[in-house]
């Protein structure tokens, strides 16, 4: 089962069409983890945590971004 940060930033990638190859090559992560992880239908790859950090900052978005937000409002508040 995928986590929801890897699900959640695969939705975010589709929707804006953003191009793998150049994300590989301005990330330095392979292209093919970044498919398999990201766009392949039948994916049971989670992203690493170094590869979401990585296309994060490549995107320019807050990882908290890609939480489950039922989860998060759902926690406990310190």
């Amino acid at each position: 089962m995928l986590s929801d940060y890897t699900k959640n930033l695969s939705e975010y990638v589709k929707k804006r069409g953003i191009n793998l190859s150049k994300m590989a090559r301005d990330t330095g992560l392979s292209y093919s983890a970044l498919y398999g992880s990201l766009i392949d239908s039948g994916r049971k790859r989670d992203l690493r945590d170094y590869e979401f950090m990585g296309i994060c900052i490549f995107l320019g978005v807050d990882p908290r971004d890609f939480a489950d937000k039922e989860a998060v409002e759902g926690g406990e508040k310190r």
